[in-house]
This record gives C-alpha cells, sequence and structure tokens, in this order.
C-alpha cells in the first residue's frame, strides 16, 4: 500500500493544501476588470469634464494636445497621466468614501499626510528639517541695500500651525515633527541677513490652539492675526512712534453663518472634519479708513471682498475674503491720512487678514507677493523709487518653497 506524505511546516505542523481560485472566482474578477476599462473609456470620450474641483479648491487638469513633440519629450504622457488621475468620474465621492473608510474603519488619524489631533485639529506635520541656508544670501544682499538707502528692515515670522502644536506639545511623539526646528532655522538665517526679527511666537505662546488657528485650514484666524498685528505695531513703534494701535473694542466682529471648510478639510475630504469652522471678521466701528488700489489700476476696493462673504456654497474658500485673495501689487491707503508713514509689505496668504488691520495704523501700505509679480519686480529698486520708510516680510515658518521666487525679486 502506498502511504502519502504530508508536507509539514517549518514548524513540524502539517501545512494546509493549497485551494485553486474557482472560475466563477475568476471570472467574476475579470468582468469587474474589464467594466472598470469599459466605465473609464465612455467617461473619457463622453464624459464631461471639470475645470475645477470645488472639494479641493483648485483647477484640474484638461486633456492634453496630441503632438509629435508632445509624446517624444514624454510631456503628452505626464500630462495625460495627470489628467486621468483628475479627471475620473464622480472623483470627489470617491475621495469622500475613501476618507470615510480612512478614518472610520481604518481608524487613521493620518491621511494624506494631515494629522488629526484628539481635538479634531487638523494639521499637517513635517518629519524634515529645513535649514533655510539659501536664503541668507538674497536677503543679505537685500538687507545691506536697504541699510545704504536708511531703510529699516523687519521680519514677522508667524508659526505655521504644526510648528505651533510641536511647541505646545500637542504632537504625539509617534509623529515625526521637526516644525519648531525649521522655525528656529529661519529666524536665525534671518537675523544673520541683518533683518530685524518679530518672532511672532512669542506673543501667540499664551493663546490655546483653537483660539488662533483654524480646526481645518492651514491658517490662523482673525484673533490670531489681530495678535501678530499688535506684536508687529508694538516693535514699528520703537522707529515709528506715530503709530497707533487700534484696541479690540473699537472693532465690531461678524461671523458667517455657513461653515468654512479650509484647506486641510478639503485635502482629507469632509469625514476627518469633526468640528466646523466658521469665519469671523472685523471692521471698525467706524468702518474702514483706508482704499485699496491692486495693481496700480482697480482701486476703490475694500480690505474685505464684500462678494466673497456672500458665496454660499460648501466648499466656498471664505478666506478669500480677506483682502480678496493674493496679488502680485496692492497700496493700501488711508482716505484720511493719521500719520505719513510708508511700508513696503511682502507676504504670504498669512499675511492677508492682518494687513486690514495694519492699514488702520499705517498712513500708506505697498504690498507684494513674488509669487504672483514673476520676478518683474526689483524689491529694492522698488522701495526706493516709492520712497518707502520701511520694509517688513510677513511669513507663516514654512516658506521654503519661495526660495526661487525671492531669488528673482530681492
Amino acid at each position: 500500500m502506498t502511504v502519502q506524505k504530508q508536507r509539514a511546516s517549518t514548524d513540524g505542523h502539517p501545512m494546509p493544501k493549497k485551494r485553486k481560485p474557482s472560475l466563477v472566482a475568476n471570472l467574476a474578477m475579470l468582468i469587474a476588470f474589464l467594466g472598470i476599462i469599459f466605465l473609464g473609456f465612455v467617461v473619457y470620450v463622453f464624459g464631461d469634464e471639470r475645470e475645477v474641483s470645488e472639494l479641493e479648491g483648485r483647477e484640474l487638469t484638461q486633456r492634453p494636445e496630441i503632438s509629435v513633440d508632445g509624446i517624444l519629450s514624454g510631456e503628452y504622457i505626464e500630462t495625460f497621466e495627470s489628467y486621468a488621475n483628475d479627471q475620473v468620474f464622480q472623483r470627489d465621492r470617491w475621495m469622500t468614501v475613501n476618507g470615510m473608510v480612512q478614518k472610520n474603519v481604518l481608524r487613521q488619524r493620518m491621511n494624506n499626510g494631515i494629522f488629526a489631533l484628539s481635538s479634531g485639529m487638523l494639521l499637517e506635520p513635517s518629519g524634515s528639517v529645513n535649514d533655510f541656508a539659501g536664503f541668507e544670501q538674497p536677503f543679505t544682499s537685500f538687507s545691506n541695500e536697504m541699510k545704504e538707502a536708511d531703510i529699516p528692515v523687519y521680519f514677522a515670522s508667524a508659526p505655521s500651525k504644526s510648528a505651533f502644536a510641536k511647541n505646545q506639545g500637542l504632537t504625539p511623539e509617534y509623529i515625526r515633527s521637526n516644525e519648531d526646528v525649521s522655525r528656529k532655522n529661519l529666524n536665525s538665517v534671518m537675523e544673520k541677513s541683518g533683518l530685524n526679527v518679530i518672532d511672532l511666537y512669542e506673543g501667540l505662546s499664551s493663546e490655546t490652539m483653537e483660539d488662533i488657528y483654524f480646526y481645518n485650514d492651514h491658517h490662523w484666524n482673525i484673533h490670531g492675526a489681530y495678535n501678530g498685528y499688535e506684536q508687529i505695531v508694538q516693535t514699528l513703534q520703537e522707529t515709528y512712534p506715530e503709530l497707533d494701535i487700534v484696541n479690540k473694542d473699537q472693532f465690531e466682529s461678524t461671523t458667517l453663518e455657513a461653515p468654512y471648510h479650509g484647506s486641510y478639510a478639503r485635502k482629507v475630504s469632509l469625514p476627518y472634519v469633526v468640528k466646523n469652522d466658521y469665519l469671523e471678521y472685523w471692521e471698525p466701528k467706524n468702518g474702514f479708513s483706508t482704499e485699496v488700489c491692486v495693481e496700480q489700476t482697480e482701486c476703490g476696493r475694500e480690505v474685505l471682498d464684500r462678494q466673497v462673504l456672500k458665496e454660499k456654497g460648501q466648499f466656498a474658500d471664505s478666506y478669500m475674503a480677506f483682502m480678496g485673495g493674493n496679488y502680485s501689487e496692492l497700496t493700501i491707503e488711508q482716505k484720511d491720512p493719521k500719520n505719513d508713514t510708508h511700508l513696503l509689505v511682502l507676504k504670504d496668504s498669512y499675511a492677508n487678514p492682518l494687513l486690514g488691520l495694519l492699514g488702520e495704523s499705517v498712513g500708506k501700505l505697498s504690498v507684494l507677493d513674488v509669487r504672483y509679480t514673476e520676478g518683474k519686480i526689483d524689491v529694492a529698486e522698488y522701495a526706493k523709487e516709492n520712497d518707502v520708510d520701511g520694509v517688513l516680510f510677513i511669513h507663516n515658518d514654512r516658506i521654503n518653497g519661495m526660495l526661487d521666487f525671492y531669488k528673482e525679486s530681492l
């Protein structure tokens, strides 16, 4: 009689017999696979292409034109891949479903680089350390040129949400975050470059995170911006004593009724939103004293965009109400000047709610955003030609991506 030997595993136990996939299972998988391809083909040929994703708050890649040069260079394939990802059928709905699975089924607090604190506050920690060494040369050169022109230069450094959370001990140890180290490196480089650094974390550190930042966006709110405004003007008063700080009780607060779903909420989708934000804005009780000119052509505007305040969409970017967004050049000038101080401000979007407040203290502000000037404006020449009394940079500590812009402009 033939005795069949059963294979044993390395621990001495019999190995279970492998089951071959059934014909029905294989057929079902094949049909599903072909169905997905067919659906993708139908959507590609007959589907409506969207120009903008309201959920993500960005423009979507459009179908590229076919050309021999594009195919040979690989540019066509690269653009088509981006187009295919952006134009997936029901993309926003799939992103929401994915967010629900990640949060409620897999119990993941980190999704797409965004981490949810136990409070529900969303932030984007970074484990890398930025030394900002590349900023030293252009900023030192600019600082020296301003010293020769007797124009003081200040750098107001606002902590990003992740840097604030790390400094406050709110980020769990298992989440790598070196934001606080990067922030200190940035301030050190600016000091070495000859700029007067205003570290806004000093005044913000006594506040709770929920009071000064949005839950679901990367920006600070009007309360955080006012704290920064106070610190900046207090520092500037040492050189420009004519500047006054407008007290909180001189403003009237208004809060929009519709929830504001900010940049982080869009990035991980709404299932990760455990507490809604509501945009709050302030106006002086006697009305704004300023008038805004955009790019030297469109004048007579306010520091608040009233049209944005009226938008009702689920993903309306309410933060755009501050200054109406970002522009290459702005002037904010008091209609009945309280003083003749003229400051040049270089900034990112963190400065937008602060600019409306600062305009109530400074006679005239000229504002540049080098991300949009396309290197066409030499900042040093602009400062001298416009006879400014000082230069003020207002940035959050995540400006490593702006190095090339400043190399072109300083």
